[in-house]
């Protein structure tokens, strides 16, 4: 089936622009979702078990290491089919508390040679309310046999200095649905996003955000609370922020978001402005994971995202110190076939 897909369908997709071809994929899952035939025959396709068995990060157990990263299923239209083709845990968003169309197109460009994709889409979705009525519907927290996770955000016209107010709103309408949160300060596509890496503003944000938590648990309890990071910031203010967000609460580091900073292997050509995701990150994102894990003793679970693009990729990330990886970049160029086999081929972890 990766064959088919590398020769035939592949091909007629990347003959079309970008986010059209994405669009056409999303509703071919869609299909897979809305059909129980469907999900039966891809799932026996795909296996999702990986030869270590199940996996337990910050609460939860994950059928395999190999998630699926936010961004891909901004709004929740198909969790059921990439839990047939064998993702481990799938990850929708980002979300804002009301709907948005995002960034003017073209907005998602394509470099084949590299196998990269730089986006500035800017937080296009339906809203918190929508996505939470759509995954109570198809995939209901209690059925499912991966974990799901919700990555929510602030909306555009929103200040940075009344940030919390639109993660506040998210956290409440997605909590009862998702399995865990995760809360994206980090896409470099939304007006002034990343200045809460700064701890004039981080700091607010994070003791918000655990008051927030502790108060919903008297009434349900809260699930877990990771956040999203750039791979753009000076190891010292990783350090700072990561021990901001243990100090706070948090249950886990997503290392990392798409980067602004283009490596060596790109700089030469005119690139378009937005965040660069897929094989050229890979040694920043590792080295990024490689710090957090040296810097907290592995006293914080970290999920691998950016730049996961083959089994040695992958296995650089665990041995750094990632508990599970994220897929997005290396999906489209390998396939819905590419989650299952690369679970299947990752031996055990060092350290785990």
């Amino acid at each position: 089936m990766s064959f088919l897909y590398q020769k035939v369908f592949r091909p007629l997709l990347f003959k079309m622009e970008p986010e059209t071809a994405h669009e056409f994929g999303v509703r071919a899952l869609e299909l897979v979702a809305q059909s129980r035939l469907l999900r039966n025959i891809v799932g026996t396709l795909s296996r999702k078990k990986s030869k270590e068995g199940s996996i337990e990060a910050f609460g939860l157990d994950f059928p395999n290491r190999v998630g699926q990263a936010a961004g891909l299923d901004k709004d929740g239209r198909f969790p059921a089919a990439s839990s047939a083709i064998g993702f481990g845990h799938i990850e929708v968003g980002t979300v804002t508390p009301k709907a948005q169309p995002g960034n003017p197109k073209p907005r998602l460009f394509r470099f084949a040679k590299e196998e990269a994709l730089v986006n500035r889409m800017g937080f296009n979705n339906q809203g918190a309310s929508e996505l939470t009525k759509r995954i109570s519907s198809t995939f209901p927290k209690g059925l499912r046999s991966v974990p799901l996770g919700i990555n929510i955000g602030k909306g555009k016209a929103t200040p940075v200095e009344d940030a919390f107010e639109d993660y506040a709103a998210c956290f409440r309408t997605v909590m009862k649905q998702a399995d865990y949160i995760t809360v994206n300060i980090s896409s470099p596509n939304t007006p002034d996003l990343r200045k809460l890496h700064q701890t004039n503003y981080l700091e607010p944000l994070l003791k918000s955000l655990r008051d927030l938590r502790r108060s919903l648990s008297q009434e349900r309890k809260s699930p877990p609370c990771l956040l999203k990071i750039s791979p753009d910031e000076t190891f010292s203010q990783i350090e700072e922020l990561v021990g901001r967000a243990m100090d706070y609460e948090f249950d886990g580091i997503i290392a990392c978001n798409t980067s602004v900073n283009p490596p060596l292997s790109m700089q030469r050509q005119c690139l378009p402005e937005g965040g660069i995701s897929g094989k050229p990150i890979d040694f920043k994102s590792t080295e990024v994971i490689r710090f957090i894990n040296q810097i907290t003793q592995g006293r914080i679970s970290i999920i691998g995202s950016g730049g996961v693009y083959d089994a040695e990729s992958a296995q650089r990330k665990l041995d750094a110190g990632a508990c599970l990886l994220q897929l997005y970049t290396s999906f489209i160029f390998r396939g819905p076939f590419w989650p299952s086999k690369l679970a299947r081929a990752l031996p055990l972890a060092k350290g785990w």
